[in-house]
């Protein structure tokens, strides 16, 4: 199962990945702070076996072998090295000007897994290019940068953000933790989570996550524990602020231009809309009958969008408050359950849905700001499974991403389907 997805932004990967330079001690050691548990249990197994002597060095390749696979890759992924004079392998990781790249995280219960695509979009091929290893089940993830490198940060069931680097090959942790305890060790330790988190730190699991494309080093995460909570990617040991919900915080949206004003939903059904900068001041409260599942600003318009759990899209103007009722809600859109959706900023009006009944909709919601609800343009499935999360890329306006319960990526062409309808009414 896919349960994220998060697209790369051309041009942002490194034509080159970066290539793992640490030796295997250096990757032993990360390992055994970051499994303490599993590693005891090996010492354990071999204390009870009694072998010492010369068995003593083969069963400790088997522990080290054994923690390589658990960070991701199969044993001894970790120190491959590709040879600066073996083109031939140098062509197989180098980005080309016509790759595509996006994220996924596999929520696979036994190796659980951040896993980086490229699609050639003139062949119209997917393929794996790296993956790295994640210590729990993933819930929500964001692409972002620092201007010099492409990062994703992903949120768990564990109580802290992870920031991985995109651009480098076989990593075993990440490159900034947000949260959790002082010592990397301790995060991923059940005995010793609880006990040593941070004050500043959330303490329930991250279940959503969104990077301010305007101010660039800010993060919002909400989580289980009923709060909201900002950081500072350059201050990454601090927390900016926290805001204290209701219930858990299901999602998040920046605006797109107003880098102050942040949008929420969470499970009681109630929309939220702050400003930022005024702390103090009341959020704009838009409430639905269910637990809210998605929310986002509708680029171009004064538009907020939900939805739901029993499969409802609704649009409220963001000019008015708690009063205000939907401007239009699209109900069932899906044929079961929880719905998921976004809004193409390339094509203003254009907006995609997704559902557990495992099909794709494309809606035509220009006159949306009117109050008049969108209209569908088509709707099918494409072997996603139920579908977890729909993304429009941000500079190819025809090119939809989706993952689900399968397990497989998909990329979605969508041009020959969307440029009738947006001709034929711009005419």
């Amino acid at each position: 199962m896919l349960t994220t997805f998060s697209w790369v932004p051309k041009g942002a990967m490194r034509p080159m990945p970066i290539l793992s330079t640490e030796s295997a001690e250096q990757a032993r050691e990360k390992l055994y702070r970051m499994n303490p548990e599993y590693t005891q249990q090996q010492q354990e197994a071999q204390a009870a076996e009694g072998q010492p002597g010369a068995n003593d060095s083969e069963e400790e390749d088997d522990t080290n072998d054994a923690l390589r696979d658990i960070a991701g890759g199969g044993a001894g992924a970790i120190v491959d090295q590709v040879e600066e004079e073996d083109e031939e392998e140098l062509d197989d990781v180098r980005f080309k000007d016509t790759d595509l790249v996006f994220a996924v995280a596999s929520a696979d219960p036994q190796e659980p897994r951040l896993e980086v695509y490229t699609y050639d979009e003139p062949e119209d091929n997917v393929f794996l290019h790296h993956d790295a290893g994640l210590a729990a089940f993933p819930l929500c993830s964001a692409w972002l940068t620092d201007g010099a490198v492409s990062m994703l940060a992903i949120g768990t069931m564990l109580p802290f953000i992870e920031v991985w680097a995109l651009d480098v090959m076989d990593s075993v942790s990440p490159a900034i933790v947000l949260g959790g305890c002082a010592k990397l060790e301790h995060n991923y330790s059940k005995k010793t989570l609880r006990q040593n988190l941070l004050p500043h730190s959330h303490t329930e699991a991250v279940l959503s996550v969104r990077w301010n494309a305007v101010a660039q080093n800010i993060v919002a995460s909400g989580s289980a524990d009923h709060t909201i909570k900002l950081w500072d990617l350059n201050q990454p040991e601090q927390c900016l602020g926290t805001y204290r919900e209701a219930e858990k915080v299901q999602s998040l949206d920046w605006h797109p231009t107003e880098p102050n004003h942040l949008l929420s939903g969470g499970f009681d059904g109630v929309m939220l809309l702050r400003d930022c900068r005024a702390p103090t001041q009341s959020a704009q409260r838009y409430s639905l009958p269910d637990v809210i599942e998605h929310v986002e600003f509708m680029p171009g318009a004064d538009l907020v969008l939900a939805s739901t759990s029993s499969g409802v899209v609704a649009a409220f103007d963001a000019r008015q408050g708690a009063s205000a009722a939907p401007l239009w809600q699209l109900a069932q859109p899906h044929r079961q359950g929880e719905v998921t959706f976004n809004c193409s900023r390339q094509l203003p009006g254009l907006l995609a849905t997704g559902g557990k009944d495992g099909e794709i909709a494309l809606w035509d919601a220009r006159s949306a700001g009117g109050g008049a609800a969108p209209q569908k343009i088509v709707q099918r499935a494409y072997g996603t499974g139920a579908v977890l999360a729909v993304s429009f890329h941000p500079n190819a306006p025809h090119i939809l991403g989706a993952c689900g319960a399968s397990g497989q990526p998909l990329v979605y062409t969508l041009m020959a389907d969307v440029q009738p309808v947006f001709a034929r009414q711009a005419a």
